[in-house]
């Protein structure tokens, strides 16, 4: 069922012991949830864990320092910023028990037994920040580089259409309890490892264009991400928003080939397309402006085929050619 923030602190307030789930290809914003989420609840005497299905990118190792390892046995699952439990990889089965879903996705499945989302959001931090009000934990600044963490990387920095005058009023708060802003932007949007740069080089010598040049695609097999020594999926999920750098392109779109036989296609669209809507033809799903979906079987060129023919058909619904 559907809960508001009231409902969520109070079914938090009345339970213990919480296990607190973040998607797999963890983001600023899932790790920003649960990181805020169970340090907030340790704060309040609770004992909390907040768990990742994939290897925590090095960059987001600060976030550690809001929460306190803690020996216990988990009884109550929390999922954050997860709008489907397939997307919790080899966790899946304890997403499946979840009792408590906080999420803004406009794709939540409902999974949950009580559900917390607000598509309107431009994170999902936000709605988090608004649980930790009402549960009455004041924000420190371990808290408050959480929050900022998931507002900034679900916004690009308050550059994507989906911010609003809510997102820069809770981000302005964490500033002002001391979030260490500087230090997240720089290595959220600006530090890239030597591995990255080579990375990107090798992909941008391959950028494919269809719909008259609306839709940008770069493909990244596996070879290549083997090939290149230093390199972990925090800097291949960072290609996603290369093609739609490109002047004139509606729809940029990355296609990783995560392992032998199946690949993940991750969009990103100007305000003229909804991404989530084509995503959706595959199982997949996400934001208007943000989205992706995953193909299993046959070769990377055909996934590439497909997607980029989807993407086609959406320029050409839209009026835009």
């Amino acid at each position: 069922m559907r809960i508001d923030v009231e409902q969520a602190a109070g079914f938090l307030r009345e339970n213990d012991d919480f296990l607190i789930l973040m998607h797999a290809s963890p983001d600023g914003d899932t790790l920003g949830c649960g990181h805020a989420l169970c340090g907030a609840l340790q704060r309040m005497g609770k004992r909390a864990c907040a768990v990742c299905p994939e290897e925590i990118p090095h960059r987001f190792d600060y976030l550690f320092r809001a929460v306190a390892e803690q020996e216990f046995e988990p009884t109550t699952i929390v999922c954050v910023d997860v709008a489907d439990t397939k997307l919790l990889g080899e966790m899946k089965e304890l997403g499946d028990r979840a009792e408590l879903c906080i999420d803004h996705h406009v794709s939540n499945t409902e999974y949950a037994k009580r559900t917390l989302v607000r598509p309107e959001y431009a994170a999902a931090c936000e709605l988090v920040y608004e649980v930790i009000k009402a549960l009455g934990v004041p924000f420190d600044r371990e808290l408050a580089n959480c929050i900022y963490t998931g507002t900034a990387t679900d916004t690009g920095c308050f550059k994507y259409s989906n911010t609003t005058v809510q997102t820069h009023i809770i981000a302005a708060e964490m500033i002002g309890c001391g979030a260490e802003f500087a230090m997240i932007n720089y290595v959220n949007f600006d530090l890239k490892t030597q591995g990255r740069i080579r990375l990107e080089q090798e992909v941008l010598k391959n950028i494919s264009y269809f719909a008259e040049g609306h839709v940008a695609l770069v493909s990244v097999p596996l070879a290549l991400v083997e090939s290149i020594p230093d390199i972990d999926s925090d800097d291949v999920g960072a290609l996603s928003n290369i093609p739609r750098q490109i002047e004139g392109v509606d729809i940029g779109i990355c296609v990783k080939e995560k392992k032998k036989g199946v690949y993940k296609a991750s969009m990103r669209s100007s305000e003229r397309i909804n991404v989530a809507e084509i995503c959706a033809e595959f199982g997949g799903g996400g934001h208007e402006r943000a989205a992706g979906c995953s193909f299993y079987g046959g070769t990377i060129e055909e996934a590439e085929e497909k997607i980029a023919e989807a993407a086609s058909r959406a320029v050409k619904r839209a009026g835009i050619i």
